[in-house]
């Protein structure tokens, strides 16, 4: 046979299957296209180059790793499917007198023909649109938007190279399916009568018991770092208690209705339920997947776009004050008091007089392990050892410790402290013990507790609990806690002794406050004579801003992308979940009618099983939504959002858009199912 006669079968195999072809062959298009633009983002000079551009090209290329994954097991589901539809048009040319090495031909022209329209689509859309996802990050970020044209060599060469292998892999498994069946089981596949679904009471239950543990999980952890640690347990814990559910829970549940004789017995149930069973025993792991793939683009969207719209917010949370500066110094008793002094009257000097709640003190710190009271140092590798448990976790704590003149000062309250003695502030909760004891330094006994923190700490700094401690010592007593901290000789402990001076500066722009900053460092380090401090930072929120929105907005964009994705592949399965079921009811159709059904009974009974069958996902992914939401206000506060009004209604939005979109599919879909299932009605 000439090589033109294969190709031209394959042509009409994909003509003759569009309905199946044409969703395949458009999400092929935009995984390829999705792929190309992060990608091509990834490795842009002007991404890279801009402030902040390093991590926001690192979470573009984990972006597309992400894609890549998703892209080959989404894509190996899909064609399982096309090929299922496929099998008796295989096995009728099999009994015509092809052999498998013919069937093989036409497969592999309608591979090339997929992967030649993927491809080259995904690569004309990724050129169409890499430029406006640009111009779209670049904004969100809040960067300078430039208009040249680009196109990436690199990217278009790894789109051809990763999608060309992925329909290499698919043409391999589809001869490898047809190389091992048989004419006969081809021709039947569809015809071959079903087993009735058994109820697994152990599937069942154990689907339960997962999902009960992970909501628990998700509901009970209180520390934001052990729900960080503990996050992708309960995502893996709530993907399989779903698969469990819509695999065996659902017919499980059928089950049970059919055994209540009084519900069951009765026309509107009786055949809804038999038929839900069969369906669910069928479309349980496409349902599931539906639902994992809801409850990922809910999570996604509603948490990275909370991060990004409540971004100043946690700007201010990283950065309390306008401007800061560190001196830091390698002992207590190198510490001067007339550093911190110069250092303010430069700030007043070249500010001119604009800088507002200027705070200025000594102030040391260090973190540990704690435990009833007592900072154990050696024991902070645990807070970097991946093994550490979340109770663990939870037990490591940052401590800071004030002159008590500088807190007078600050506060302008008096308060009489013996040595030895000290009050105490806590970031969280409230500090419950008498006395305070790091191993080799003396005992501070608690004489009282502060509501409010004496000087404004940054997010970073409380990230895990923190204390504060006011002291009259401070000099003798930082003495002895860095001979402690030195002593241990651990790279991974250490102890700051810094002189900081902070402000803020009312309607100043950014630029100018970035000028000022600069302009007080360099007459700082003019006038430094030896010894003394050994450095001098600056922090700036204005040059802190860039840093944010770069990441908050590179890290949105990503949730977009992601999203557009899962959301297309969700509408693709729910696609393909009406087709194959549509084409299994039109021949119950007519079972139906011989047996005395009216067309409006047997409509209602359908109705009611697609209705539940296709809304099932999307009530659970809710669900999930909600038991995740503790999960996600932790982790988003990490990040320095605390608004949590603003991730409830993300969180809300979010759904409501995503059950809008839910219900347009399904109206789409469901023209697709009816239109089959009319077929076969006549």
């Amino acid at each position: 046979m000439k090589t033109g006669f294969y190709l031209r079968l394959a042509l009409d195999g994909m003509k003759k299957n569009r309905r199946l072809y044409l969703p395949y062959l458009l999400t092929c298009t935009g995984m390829v296209m999705m792929f190309y633009i992060l990608y091509s983002l990834a490795y842009s000079p002007v991404v890279r180059e801009m402030r902040g551009g390093a991590v926001m090209a690192m979470i573009l290329l984990l972006g597309t790793v992400v894609i890549a994954v998703f892209a080959l097991l989404f894509l190996l589901y899909t064609n399982s499917f096309l090929a299922r539809r496929r099998n008796r048009e295989f096995g009728l040319y099999n009994v015509l007198g092809m052999n498998k090495r013919n069937l093989g031909r036409i497969l592999l022209w309608e591979t090339l023909l997929s992967a030649l329209v993927s491809i080259l689509g995904g690569l004309a859309g990724g050129l169409l649109f890499a430029k406006l996802a640009e111009l779209f990050l670049l904004h969100m970020s809040g960067c300078e938007v430039g208009y040249a044209l680009r196109v990436e060599p690199r990217s278009i060469a790894a789109a051809f190279l990763f999608f060309g292998a992925i329909f290499a892999l698919l043409l391999l498994v589809s001869l490898a399916r047809v190389g091992i069946s048989r004419p006969l089981d081809l021709l039947k596949s569809e015809a071959a009568g079903e087993k009735p679904p058994r109820a697994n009471w152990v599937f069942a239950l154990a689907g339960v018991l997962v999902l009960g543990g992970a909501y628990y999980l998700a509901v009970s952890i209180q520390a934001p770092l052990t729900a960080l640690s503990l996050f992708f347990v309960a995502v893996l814990m709530v993907i399989l208690a779903t698969y469990l559910l819509f695999i065996a829970g659902s017919v499980t549940l059928c089950r049970l209705l059919q055994k209540n004789k009084k519900y069951y017995y009765r026309s509107a149930h009786f055949v809804s339920v038999s038929s839900m069973a069969f369906r669910m025993k069928r479309n349980g792991a496409g349902l599931a997947s539906i639902c994992i793939l809801a409850t990922m683009v809910l999570v996604m969207l509603s948490s990275t776009s909370c991060l990004y719209f409540g971004g100043e917010d946690a700007l201010r949370s990283e950065c309390p004050y306008d401007v800061s500066f560190s001196l830091l110094y390698p002992s207590a008793e190198a510490c001067s008091p007339e550093d911190g002094e110069r250092l303010s009257a430069l700030a007043h000097e070249l500010t001119g007089g604009r800088e507002r709640d200027l705070t200025a003190a000594l102030l040391s710190g260090t973190s540990g392990y704690f435990e009833d009271g007592t900072l154990i140092l050696d024991e902070f590798s645990r807070f970097v050892d991946l093994t550490s448990t979340a109770a663990e976790l939870d037990r490591v704590r940052s401590v800071f410790f004030l002159p008590l003149e500088d807190y007078e000062r600050l506060t302008g309250r008096e308060v009489s402290l013996a040595p030895g003695e000290a009050l105490v502030w806590a970031s969280k909760g409230t500090y419950g013990y008498g006395g305070f004891t790091v191993p080799g330094c003396r005992t501070l006994r608690v004489a009282g507790t502060l509501a409010e923190a004496p000087l404004r700490f940054s997010a970073s700094d409380t990230l895990v609990v923190a204390y504060c401690f006011v002291i009259p010592d401070w000099q003798a007593y930082t003495a002895e806690l860095k001979s402690a901290v030195d002593a241990l000789e651990d790279p991974l402990i250490s102890m700051e002794i810094l002189q900081v001076c902070n402000f803020d500066l009312p309607g100043v722009g950014d630029e100018e406050q970035i000028r000022m900053t600069e302009e007080i460092g360099l007459a700082m380090t003019d006038g430094k004579e030896d010894g003394g401090w050994v450095s001098l930072s600056s922090k700036t929120r204005a040059a802190d801003r860039s840093d944010f929105f770069s990441m908050y907005g590179s890290l949105f964009f990503l949730g977009v992308i992601l999203s557009i994705v899962f959301v297309a592949a969700a509408a693709l399965i729910i696609y393909y979940k009406q087709l194959s079921e549509g084409y299994e009811d039109q021949r119950r159709f007519g079972i139906m009618q011989k047996v005395g059904m009216t067309r409006v009974e047997i409509r209602s009974a359908v109705d009611s099983q697609v209705l539940t069958v296709f809304f099932a996902p999307l009530l659970l992914a809710g669900v999930h939504l909600a038991f995740a939401f503790p999960f996600v206000q932790k982790i988003v506060r990490l990040f320095g959002v605390t608004n949590t009004r603003l991730l409830i209604l993300t969180n809300v939005l979010c759904f409501l858009a995503f059950a809008l979109f839910y219900v347009f599919v399904y109206r789409g879909t469901a023209r697709a199912y009816y239109a089959i299932v009319s077929e076969g009605e006549g």
